[in-house]
This record gives C-alpha cells, sequence and structure tokens, in this order.
C-alpha cells in the first residue's frame, strides 16, 4: 500500500513536504514577513490612488464587483491590472536571476547579460515590426502572437548558447562569454529591425523595449500567473539542488545532485520565467541582477535564494513602477530600474575587482 507525500517538521531543519524542503531561520522568516507587509502596502496604495481620483469606498465597491463602467475601466483594468503585473513580471525576474546566478556561479550572470532577454526581444521584435504578418493575421492576432513569439525567442537562444558553451559540462564564465556574444547579436538585430520598420511600429517597439506596463491589462495578469505559480514551484523543488550546485560541478554529486540535470532543469525554469515576463512587459532593465543579490545579503544566505529573490523582484518593480507614475512626466518602469541596476553593477565589479586585487 502506497502513502501519500510525507510531511515533517523539524524546528531545526525546517518543513519538508514529498521532495520540498524549506528551511526555517529566524532572520529569513524575519526579513520575508517584513518584504511581503510591504508589498502590500505598496499594492494598496497603488490600487487607491492616481491620477484619477476615485473615492476610497468606490474603489471597495468597485474591487467587490459593484463599480460603475469607467470606476471599473480605472480600478480594475488600469490600477489592479497594472499592481498585479508589476508583482508577477518582478517575482518572475528575481527568480529567474537567481537561477542562473546560482547555475553560473556568478554574481553579475542574469538573463540580461546571458543573451535570454536579448533573444526574447528580437523575436518579438520581429513580430511587431513586420506589416506582413499583422495583415496575415489581424492586429489583435498579432498582438496575441506577442507572448508566445517572445517565450519562442528566449528558448531558441537559450539553447544556441548552451550548444556553443557546452564542453562536457557547463563552465560559468564560458557560458558568459557566449551569452554576451549572442546578446550583442540580438541587439544589432533589433536595431536593424528597428531601421526598416514603419515610424509608427517604430515607436510601439521602441516603448516596449523599454520596459513598460502602461498597457498592460488584467489578460496579461491572466496569462502571467501560471507562469509564475509554476516557477516557484519548480523553485522549491530544486532548492536543494541547486544549493547543492552553487559548491561546484566536483562536489554536487556527493551530496546526492546530478549536476547537469540540475542546470538544465533551473536554466529552463529561468528562461520560460524571464521569456513570460518580458512578453508582458518588454525588458525590464537590471531587475534580474540586483534582486537575487539584494535578497542574498537581506536574507543572509550562502547564494543567491531564488524564492526570496522573487519577493524582492516584486518589490522592486512594483516600487518603481509607483515612482515612474508620479514623476512629473511618466516614464517606463525600465528606467528607474536601470538607473538603479547600473550603478549597483558597477558596486559588484569593483568589489571583485578589490578581491581578486589582494
Amino acid at each position: 500500500m502506497t502513502s501519500g507525500p510525507r510531511f515533517a517538521l523539524d524546528p531545526r531543519r525546517g518543513i519538508r513536504l514529498g521532495p520540498v524542503a524549506l528551511t526555517l531561520r529566524p532572520r529569513a522568516f524575519l526579513a520575508g514577513t517584513v518584504t511581503v507587509a510591504v508589498l502590500l502596502v505598496l499594492c494598496g496604495v497603488s490600487v487607491f490612488t492616481g491620477s484619477f481620483d476615485v473615492p476610497a469606498d468606490r474603489v471597495l465597491a468597485t474591487l467587490a464587483g459593484n463599480g460603475e463602467s469607467v470606476e471599473r475601466l480605472v480600478v480594475l483594468d488600469h490600477r489592479l491590472a497594472r499592481v498585479l503585473a508589476a508583482v508577477l513580471v518582478g517575482a518572475a525576474l528575481g527568480c529567474a536571476g537567481a537561477l542562473t546566478q546560482s547555475v553560473t556561479r556568478n554574481p553579475i550572470a542574469s538573463p540580461d547579460l546571458l543573451g535570454v532577454t536579448g533573444g526574447a526581444s528580437f523575436f518579438a521584435v520581429l513580430l511587431v515590426t513586420q506589416p506582413a504578418i499583422a495583415s496575415r493575421t489581424g492586429e489583435h492576432a498579432a498582438a496575441e502572437l506577442l507572448a508566445p513569439m517572445a517565450v519562442l525567442g528566449g528558448l531558441a537562444t537559450t539553447a544556441l548558447i548552451l550548444a556553443l558553451s557546452w564542453r562536457g559540462g557547463f563552465d560559468g564564465l564560458r557560458l558568459i562569454l557566449v551569452g554576451l556574444s549572442i546578446n550583442s547579436l540580438a541587439l544589432s538585430g533589433v536595431s536593424w529591425l528597428l531601421t526598416r520598420a514603419e515610424l509608427e511600429q517604430a515607436q510601439v517597439a521602441t516603448r516596449w523595449l523599454t520596459g513598460s506596463l502602461n498597457g498592460v491589462r488584467l489578460p496579461d495578469v491572466t496569462l502571467m500567473t501560471p507562469v509564475v505559480l509554476c516557477g516557484f514551484l519548480a523553485c522549491a523543488v530544486l532548492a536543494r539542488d541547486v544549493a547543492a550546485l552553487r559548491l561546484g560541478r566536483e562536489v554536487a554529486p556527493t551530496l546526492g545532485t546530478a549536476p547537469g540535470r540540475t542546470e538544465a532543469l533551473a536554466l529552463f525554469v529561468a528562461v520560460v520565467l524571464v521569456s513570460g515576463a518580458t512578453a508582458v512587459a518588454g525588458p525590464i532593465a537590471f531587475v534580474a541582477f540586483v534582486a537575487p543579490q539584494a535578497a542574498m545579503r537581506v536574507f543572509r544566505t550562502p547564494g543567491p535564494p531564488p524564492l526570496a529573490a522573487g519577493l524582492l523582484g516584486a518589490l522592486l518593480v512594483l516600487a518603481a513602477d509607483m515612482t515612474a507614475q508620479r514623476l512629473p512626466a511618466e516614464l517606463p518602469v525600465g528606467v528607474p530600474t536601470a538607473i538603479l541596476g547600473a550603478p549597483y553593477l558597477l558596486y559588484l565589479l569593483n568589489q571583485h575587482r578589490r578581491r581578486t586585487s589582494v
């Protein structure tokens, strides 16, 4: 007779449910609780406030399904959809960044630098800037093809990077160098497509490439929700193997982890997450790079924690989008994240240079 998944609670080790094991540490629990609380507060502020004044009681009535058409348009289709999209996109980017940094064992490795985002952007821009596609499928159908096109681009680019960097295994430095090369080619392809596109198509593609949540609607949230939930579940299942992989490909087998399988699964999950996020909001820069490093320092973990990085990624994107909306001239969310992320990248590079020069 077979039994279901075994559940165990150990104060020293944490919670285990089947293949999923979660370690509870006081600092991590406190940091997670504070992060979730701040995230909920920002969500509430974003939903209840905005450029169009809607009284708090009418916001509550609209959320309960009793709002008028204009109130539903403002509260549900604009504010709520944008808030949920920011949380989901940020969580996806944070998880993806932590997985890629763990696989490569390099703090500056992220989907932005490895070419995954560039490949997804190239395929999406190829769809946006080709009038023949819109004329054959219709503009509405072409817009619906944007998400699967971006995911296809991310997967195809990753497959090419892995094929070129495989030498009996994955070396972190070689993977990064190949990824940077492919990323440069993809961005060059994007620039070439923009020069050949019509002015209106080029403007749409350029706004999308900056990273923006301005046009996000509830169907986009519906698209992202299962992707992020499945990604979080996969991160929880892979947590032990990813932690073992951080110790090195030679040490991981002694801990019962298959390096090749873990690397392939982790990268696949990261590519699906970042491609889905890119399809919804465009390539939002530096979130996948900053969130894992910030989570590692806030939660005091030996490596980038995927689930905690997802939480901080959601907080970062939501805070950046709120800031961008409330400036005198509204900016795409990718601008504040780039302003924050670029100096942090320089800081990490300087820290790495100091450690290696000692």
